[in-house]
């Protein structure tokens, strides 16, 4: 019995020396502090933010996108906002889950882009009811295109859409539909 409640006590003296010197911080995991890597200076997170600010900051394309080849990145945006902003009904979501690779969900799709994006639409296209859009940037990843797209609200960022070639067309991999 007195060995295990000195066994109990050296690991508890371990487990909280690990603790301080770990420097634990309540509101995050170590699982949390390892995702997110090495913390970066105020001046590089401030260049990293600039970069991405669309009035005053590094929107170096500022590309208007008007009728774009069909099949293209820039039509597949096209056609989302086009969807956006046509009427609600069966056959416009379905030509938006379409938009998808068919390994996404229908409902996901329905109640977690379908909705905001048709709410928020305008401010991506100034020229609505035309679907017109511009481009920010752009820059090539490893699963295609990422697109910054231009808003109309002066604090937002420009949301990224990326598009890539999946199941042999251009479709959304990735949406911010805000």
């Amino acid at each position: 019995m007195v060995r295990f409640t000195i066994l109990a006590l050296t690991c508890l003296a371990m487990l909280a020396s690990l603790a301080t010197l770990g420097g634990c911080n309540r509101g995050t995991s170590v699982g949390a502090r390892q995702s997110v890597g090495e913390a970066k200076t105020g001046s590089e997170r401030g260049v990293q933010a600039q970069a991405l600010m669309q009035k005053g900051g590094l929107c170096d394309e500022n590309r208007k996108v008007s009728n774009p080849e069909k099949g293209t990145p820039e039509w597949v945006i096209y056609r989302l906002y086009e969807l956006a902003l046509g009427p609600d009904d069966d056959a416009s979501f379905k030509a938006f889950v379409d938009l998808f690779p068919t390994t996404r969900n229908p409902r996901e799709l329905r109640d977690m882009y379908w909705q905001h994006i048709r709410k928020s639409v305008a401010k991506f296209t100034p020229d609505a009811p035309k679907a017109d859009y511009t481009i920010c940037r752009s820059s090539a990843t490893d699963e295609g295109r990422k697109f910054y797209i231009v808003t109309s609200e002066s604090r937002q960022t420009p949301p990224p859409v990326t598009v890539g070639e999946i199941e042999g067309r251009n479709k959304i991999l990735f949406l911010t539909p805000f």
